[in-house]
């Protein structure tokens, strides 16, 4: 009935219906509109609740923008962190980063490295390896596309990745810890020029020497140097029983084990 009305009626009459037509059609783009902005926000409060500090301050602002695949999946992963399924986190696929400042991709790593330590202190023990092997990788992979990120940033996901390393050596047979052991006294020196004093650099490098001498990764004219400057990184020590358990190992090698001459 309405078609005919339109039909029959006169020119002003057809051109009222067409401009209200118009009307509807910008009314229900705005309305498309409105929505999309209002998910892109929900995802980017998300992504920057999940991720703390300035990485989740980027991660919320791409997520906003929706820009890249990249920054979409970022948001993705934020809001599963936020909501605590660190499992869906862990076991995300994270596609290949767009070179050494690709700060989304990196930021996205770094979440799936804290993921799956959380993951491995908890998950039955035929899983554990993997996720640890996960909290490493994800860890180096975050470095490796972090250029773009500040400092402190990279800096804090590389104690993550020495916390991680030393998790690993602890379960691995001491005829294959020198792969992991000469990775943490890197990492950890690297951490020491970057941040001067840094107490997980300090301990870890200090780990990495003493254990390093203790099952021969070095070469034999270094163990002496080498167990001096464990001595220096653990002084002054801090509260952790570990802290004073690495130093009296350290001691022993010394004056044991290496006959080191008194300094």
């Amino acid at each position: 009935m309405r078609r005919l009305i339109v039909l029959h009626s006169s020119p002003a009459t057809r051109l009222a219906v067409l401009l209200s037509c118009i009307g509807l059609l910008a009314a229900c783009e705005q309305a498309t509109s409105a929505a999309g902005a209002a998910a892109g926000r929900a995802a980017a409060g998300a992504a920057s609740g999940a991720v703390a500090g300035p990485a989740g301050q980027v991660a919320g602002q791409a997520a906003g923008a929706a820009a890249t695949p990249a920054a979409q999946q970022l948001a993705a992963l934020g809001a599963s962190a936020a909501q605590g399924a660190w499992d869906q986190v862990a076991n995300a696929t994270i596609a290949a980063c767009n070179g050494a400042a690709d700060k989304p991709c990196a930021e996205s790593h770094a979440l799936r490295a804290r993921a799956c330590r959380r993951q491995a202190a908890a998950a039955p023990q035929d899983q554990k390896a993997r996720y640890r092997d996960c909290a490493v990788a994800s860890g180096q992979a975050a470095l490796a596309a972090g250029g773009a990120n500040t400092q402190a940033e990279r800096n804090a996901w590389r104690e993550d990745l020495l916390a991680a390393l030393y998790d690993r050596r602890a379960v691995t047979p001491r005829a294959g810890i020198c792969p992991d052991n000469d990775l943490m006294r890197a990492e950890a020196d690297t951490l020491l020029r970057d941040a001067p004093g840094n107490v997980s650099a300090r301990f870890h490098g200090a780990s990495a020497r003493m254990l390093g001498v203790s099952v021969s990764c070095g070469a034999d004219d270094q163990r002496c140097p080498d167990l001096a400057q464990a001595a220096r990184l653990l002084t002054p020590p801090q509260a952790e029983a570990r802290w004073q358990q690495t130093l009296e190992g350290v001691r022993t090698l010394q004056r044991v084990v290496v006959g080191c001459p008194e300094s």
